[in-house]
């Protein structure tokens, strides 16, 4: 199975900073070890997110978008849930 490269945009970046270590540790695991292999595992997204995938990790949620033809996947946010898709 291809690897997508993985791509964290500066706001997903400080988002990430931004929660405790042990969170930021099962985030950057998830990204790596699952979104990577399969970024379809997550779900897709409707409405004004249509394109964008998600993928939860306890109360956070990983949002995504997959590039197809550069075999890459974008992560553009990562949020608590409640805060994740206003």
């Amino acid at each position: 199975m291809t690897r997508y490269k993985i791509k964290i945009v500066s706001r997903a970046k400080k988002q990430i900073e931004n929660l405790p270590e042990k969170i930021q540790l099962r985030i950057l695991s998830v990204i790596i070890d699952l979104i990577a292999k399969n970024p379809y595992i997550g779900k897709s997204l409707k409405g004004g997110f249509k394109g964008h995938y998600s993928y939860r990790v306890s109360d956070y949620r990983i949002i995504y978008i997959i590039v197809k033809q550069e075999i890459l996947v974008q992560i553009i946010n990562v949020m608590h849930r409640r805060e994740a898709y206003r």
